[in-house]
C-alpha cells in the first residue's frame, strides 16, 4: 500500500514473482548433488512425521518420503537427466545461508534493554523451529490444574499458537533478505519478526481471513508433509481461535519497514500484580516516612534557630 524505491534485493525478488517462481525451488547455485545426503534427508523427514503423529491410524497414513517427491516439492530439480539441489534443499540439510536462522532472546520487562537468555539457532531450518519453539517453552509458566484426583499442566499461552507462528515466520520469510527471523519474550507478550513483507499483494485484513500466498512453495510442501505446519492459510485464522480459546487479546500482526510482526500478548498474573502493588504500597510507605523525617528535621531547624536568636 506504499510507493518507494526498490533496492537490488526488493527487484530481484519481485523478478521472480513476476515469473510465477518461487526462489526455494530454484537451483542452488554452486552446490552439488550428494545423493547420500539427500536420502538422509528423506529419512529425516518421515521421522519428523511419524513423530507428529498422535495415533496409530495416522502413521499408517503417512507414506515414504522418495527421491521422486523431493523432486515432486521442488526440493531437488533436474540438470538434464541427473538430479541438482535445489535453494530449499541447502536450507533444509547443511544451510551455509548466514541470514537462515533464528535468533532468540527473553528480555527483563517490557523493552528490548536487558537480557535474561539469548540463544542463535542454526543448521537445517525444520530443526531450528523445535530448536526455537522449546526455548520460548522454557521461559513461560507452567501452571497445574486438579481436575477430581487429576493433575494436569498446563502452559500460560496455546502452544500450537507458538509453534505456528515460528514456522510460519520460517516458511513465509524472504530468504533474499539480509536479516533473520527474531523471537523476543518480554513480561507481557511474545514477538516474532520475520524478513519479507507479505507476499503477492496480500495485506493483513486479507491475511486474517485465511488468504495465502506462498512465499516459498517447497519449504511448505516438505514442512506440510512434516506436519510442522497444515495446510497453506489456515496458520493465522487458528492463532487467533487458540488465543480466543484461552482468553488471551487479539494477536497483532504489523508491517514494520520490509518485515513482519507478529505478536502474541500475555496475561499478567494476580501474584504479579499483588507483588507490584505491594512494592508500591511499601515505596508509598517509604516515601511517607521519608516526608516525615524531613519535616522532623526542619523542625529541628526552626528549634535551633529560635536558640540561636536568644544567645
Amino acid at each position: 500500500g506504499t510507493s518507494r524505491p526498490a533496492d537490488a534485493r526488493k527487484l530481484k525478488e519481485l523478478e521472480i514473482e513476476g515469473q510465477n517462481m518461487s526462489y526455494d525451488k530454484m537451483q542452488c547455485i554452486g552446490k552439488t548433488y550428494d545423493e547420500k545426503k539427500a536420502l538422509h534427508l528423506c529419512k529425516e523427514m518421515k521421522r519428523i512425521a511419524l513423530e507428529a503423529c498422535k495415533s496409530e491410524d495416522e502413521k499408517a497414513e503417512v507414506k515414504d518420503m522418495t527421491l521422486e517427491k523431493l523432486e515432486d516439492f521442488g526440493v531437488l530439480c533436474r540438470a538434464g537427466k541427473s538430479y541438482t539441489v535445489t535453494n530449499a534443499f541447502e536450507l533444509m540439510t547443511d544451510n551455509k545461508n548466514r541470514n537462515a536462522k533464528i535468533q532468540c532472546a527473553l528480555f527483563k520487562g517490557i523493552t528490548r534493554d536487558i537480557f535474561i537468555d539469548q540463544k542463535e539457532f542454526t543448521g537445517p531450518i525444520y530443526e531450528q523451529v523445535d530448536d526455537a519453539y522449546h526455548f520460548v517453552l522454557r521461559h513461560i509458566n507452567l501452571g497445574a490444574e486438579i481436575d477430581g484426583i487429576y493433575r494436569s499442566e498446563e502452559y500460560e499461552l496455546p502452544t500450537k499458537a507458538i509453534r505456528e507462528m515460528v514456522a510460519n515466520a520460517v516458511v513465509h520469510r524472504s530468504y533474499l533478505d539480509e536479516a533473520c527471523i527474531q523471537v523476543c519474550i518480554f513480561d507481557d507478550r511474545i514477538e516474532v519478526l520475520s524478513p519479507g513483507m507479505l507476499y503477492g499483494g496480500l495485506d493483513v485484513e486479507t491475511a486474517k481471513m485465511g488468504k495465502s500466498r506462498c512465499r516459498n512453495a517447497a519449504i511448505a510442501e516438505a514442512f506440510h508433509y512434516m506436519h510442522i505446519i497444515e495446510s497453506w492459510g489456515t496458520g493465522i485464522p487458528r492463532l487467533y481461535n487458540r488465543c480466543a480459546e484461552y482468553n488471551l487479546p487479539e494477536p497483532l500482526f504489523e508491517e514494520f519497514g520490509d518485515g513482519i510482526k507478529v505478536i502474541m500478548f500475555r496475561k499478567v498474573s494476580s501474584n504479579q500484580e499483588k507483588v507490584g502493588n505491594i512494592v508500591k504500597n511499601i515505596s508509598n510507605a517509604l516515601e511517607e516516612v521519608g516526608n516525615t523525617a524531613e519535616k522532623v528535621i526542619n523542625e529541628g531547624k526552626k528549634v535551633s534557630n529560635t536558640f540561636d536568636k536568644y544567645m
